[in-house]
Formats: structure tokens, C-alpha cells, sequence
């Protein structure tokens, strides 16, 4: 049998060439894409730390700010706390000054007493003396209010007719409002604001003036049927008709010493001297309410408001009648009449009588 003859095959590698170059090209790119990607994440990562650091380093410098702001709030409180610390001493060393200013002033008050005695014996030795037509208590004897100045041309009496002046007491004095006005009248103590008065009229010098006006809510001038606005304490009639006036008067209600200071220098003839006649800090206020019960800081602060309403120039002389239970009045009253170039005193008991 014949055999056939074997054909060669030509195989063309170009498929292959394609196959493998395209298989290298795809490698290449995941080589390439993948080394692109570790560079990415490397400079992520070093991004990360960099942000990282800078919020390490910030905290750092927040928490060193935090500490030095707790420690300048530990100093604040520790000087804050000294600081009160010395507010209460002074407050205490006040109370204290306060109480024995008050104590001399007591002192005073009975050494006073004494020295009228002793006036009132001498005047009492056998002697011929006139008798003075108008009731005055002991109008011969000299003025024994050590320091206590009542002269001038033209002199402002300026009294407090408020329900305090009846009694020494403030809870005597609260029960005495319930009385009738004869019985106010006639109050231990406002009788002896009228001696003290009737006396210091006999005692003015015989070219002076001298006028009255009362206050307690309001203010009332003591007036002349004659109209006549500031009085003769050389005339007679006059002085009588005035002492009557004032034994008419009735102490109730409260006292505004803030309206009455103010109206002093609003009067057409302004006084070169004040006598104000108190028995101890006010309870009323036109530019400062206080609270619903007042008690000590509020009458402070009403004293405070009368004291810048008072514009005078001129001397003031303070005659206090003291409550026994305020017994702050009297400094605040002597810095009165010691910034106003007067003087204050506190009377007995038994003056002008003993």
C-alpha cells in the first residue's frame, strides 16, 4: 500500500506572543498600582502620625493651661477667703468701736448729770433772783452741754416728732402709739425734748434768731399767728406763744431725716446754724425703700441718703435722745456734726431740771 505523504504543520506563534505580552502588560500594571498604592498609604500614614503628634503636643499644652488656670483659681479663692476674712474683723472691730463710743458717751452723759448737781446746788444757795415770766426750767444757769454750741444769727431748730420720741425704749415706744395724742404729749421723753427746747430758746443770745420746724413723715414748721417766719427769743409773748405750739404737737409715725436735711437748703433764709434734734437713725427715706422689715443696715443706708442730701455749708449741732437698743446712732450722728464743724451730745435724764 502506497503510504501518504506526511504534511507539515506551520504553527504561528503570534497567539502566544499576544497572550503572554498582554498577561505581562496586566502584571506590570498590578506592580505598578499596587507600589502606587504602598506610597499612598505610606504617606497617609505619616500624615496620621503628624496629626497625631500635633494633637499630642496641643493637649499637652492644654492640660499644662488647665493646671495653671486651677492653680490662679486656687490663689483667687485663697485671697477671696482672706479677704472676707479681714471684712468680718473690720466689721467686728466696728461693732466694737461702736459700742464703746457709746459706752463714753454714757460716761459723758452721767458726768453731765453730775456737773448739773453741782449747778443746781450752787444755784440753790441763798440768793435774790427774779422770776422769769415765761416757764422756762432753769433759765439762769449757764449751759453746761460741754462743747455743745447753739449760737448764731439765724438758728434752725430741727426736731423729730416721730413715735420713737416718747420713750427710750423701742418696744415701749412701738406700744405707746396706741395711747391717745394727750397721753403722747404728755411721754416722758417728748416732755423732756420740750424742756431741753424751752430751755435752749432762754439761752439764744438777745440779737439772734431762731426758727423751729418738726419732722417725722413730713415736715411742719412751728408758726406764729403773726406770720412772722423767724422768732425774737428776746420776746416774750412771742417765745410763749411758741412753747404753747409745741406743747400741741403729737410724736407719732416715722421719721424721714432725708426730707428734712434736704429741705435746709431750700428755706429763703438759709440758717448759719442747724440744732437737729434726734433720738437715733431714720426709719423713712425718699430715694431708698429698704426692706419690708427694716432693720439696722436699712436705717445705715436711710442716714446714708439724708447725710448727701445735705448740701449746708454751715454748722450742725446733733442733741440725741438715744434708743437703747441703737446704739450705732451715735457714731454716725458725731461723724455728722463733726464733718459739718458742730458738735453732738447726748443729755441726761434729769437736763435742763438737775
Amino acid at each position: 500500500m502506497k503510504r501518504r505523504k506526511r504534511e507539515t504543520e506551520v504553527f504561528s506563534l503570534s497567539f502566544l506572543d499576544c497572550i503572554c505580552c498582554g498577561f505581562g502588560a496586566v502584571l506590570l500594571l498590578f506592580v505598578l498600582t499596587v507600589g502606587k498604592k504602598s506610597d499612598t498609604m505610606i504617606d497617609i500614614k505619616a500624615k496620621t502620625e503628624e496629626i497625631i503628634g500635633q494633637m499630642e503636643n496641643d493637649l499637652a499644652d492644654k492640660d499644662s493651661e488647665l493646671k495653671s488656670l486651677q492653680r490662679s483659681l486656687t490663689t483667687i479663692r485663697e485671697r477671696n477667703r482672706y479677704a472676707t476674712e479681714q471684712i468680718e474683723e473690720k466689721k467686728k472691730m466696728q461693732t466694737e468701736l461702736e459700742d464703746e463710743f457709746a459706752l463714753l458717751l454714757a460716761k459723758l452723759a452721767s458726768m453731765e448729770e453730775d456737773l448739773g448737781k453741782l449747778l443746781e446746788d450752787k444755784e440753790n444757795m441763798p440768793m435774790q433772783e427774779e422770776e422769769a415770766s415765761i416757764p422756762i426750767p432753769n433759765a439762769v444757769r449757764r449751759q453746761y452741754l460741754t462743747g455743745f454750741d447753739i449760737q448764731g444769727e439765724h438758728v434752725l431748730f430741727l426736731i423729730e416728732a416721730s413715735g420713737g420720741m416718747t420713750d427710750d425704749v423701742y418696744e415701749e415706744a412701738v406700744k405707746r402709739q396706741a395711747d391717745s395724742d394727750e397721753e403722747k404729749r404728755k411721754a416722758p421723753k417728748w416732755s423732756r425734748v420740750k424742756e431741753g427746747m424751752t430751755w435752749m430758746i432762754a439761752n439764744l443770745k438777745p440779737d439772734s434768731l431762731y426758727k423751729i420746724i418738726l419732722f417725722n413723715n413730713e415736715i411742719t414748721p412751728i408758726e406764729s399767728r403773726y406770720g412772722i417766719e423767724w422768732f425774737d427769743p428776746m420776746d416774750e409773748g412771742l417765745t410763749q406763744e411758741v412753747i404753747e405750739k409745741l406743747d400741741e404737737v403729737v410724736p407719732q409715725e416715722g421719721a424721714n431725716l432725708e426730707k428734712a436735711l434736704d429741705m435746709v437748703d431750700e428755706m429763703p433764709v438759709v440758717p448759719d446754724r442747724v440744732v437737729l434734734i434726734v433720738d437715733g437713725l431714720p426709719t423713712l427715706a425718699d430715694s431708698y425703700e429698704g426692706s419690708e422689715v427694716l432693720d439696722s443696715n436699712d436705717r445705715i443706708n436711710m442716714f446714708r441718703v439724708a447725710k448727701r442730701a445735705l448740701t449746708y455749708p454751715h454748722p450742725v449741732s446733733v442733741l440725741l435722745y438715744p434708743m437703747k437698743n441703737d446704739p450705732g446712732a451715735a457714731v454716725h450722728y458725731w461723724r455728722l456734726a463733726n464733718d459739718q464743724g458742730g458738735a453732738m451730745v447726748c443729755p441726761s435724764k434729769s437736763w435742763p431740771n438737775t
